[in-house]
């Protein structure tokens, strides 16, 4: 298990989001939790701001392993970025004024969000083949537009959400 925490939380671009996709897809070839305890520890660790790849990793371990798992894998998903990224910060104000460091950056940057993109995708595909998926698109629009266009963090966004499908009638 910490294995697969520390090769894919630490090889992974793009932040949470594609992280917890490759987790989804490496938990479900080796069956280690259910959808279900899947889906309530991607739901939980919404909540927790700017920490969500953590709380999910603490959650799904914790679901294999107990506290120790949980404790294992934030570990050894943290470590090693953390000290990734103090190298390629120092290496990024040595070629601040370098152009051809300045279009790795940029390269990278775009990178990240494909494959940002691509996470959420892969999180939201199971509700667009049902009957459900005109309320999926939505929610999805309705809180890209709220989070890109308010000052609301994603708890409130998150909160609204859930009391919409509370009350969403269902065929």
């Amino acid at each position: 298990m910490a294995w697969v925490y520390f090769r894919v939380g630490n090889t992974t671009l793009g932040g949470g989001d594609p992280t917890i996709a490759v987790l989804q897809r490496e938990f479900a070839r080796q069956r280690w939790i259910t959808r279900a305890q899947f889906t309530l520890a991607f739901a939980l660790s919404r909540v927790t701001p700017f920490t969500n790849m953590l709380a999910f990793c603490a959650g799904t371990a914790w679901f294999m392993l107990g506290l120790m798992g949980a404790i294992v894998a934030v570990l050894v998903v943290t470590v090693p970025s953390a000290a990734l990224v103090i190298w390629l910060t120092h290496i990024c104000e040595i070629g601040a004024t370098n152009r051809w460091a300045q279009a790795a950056i940029g390269g990278t940057v775009a990178a990240a969000v494909g494959t940002t993109v691509a996470a959420a995708f892969r999180i939201v595909q199971p509700r667009l083949g049902k009957s459900e998926w005109l309320w999926t698109a939505l929610i999805v629009i309705a809180a890209f537009v709220l989070s890109s266009t308010s000052t609301l963090s994603p708890v409130p966004i998150l909160a609204l959400a859930a009391v919409a499908g509370f009350f969403w009638k269902r065929p």
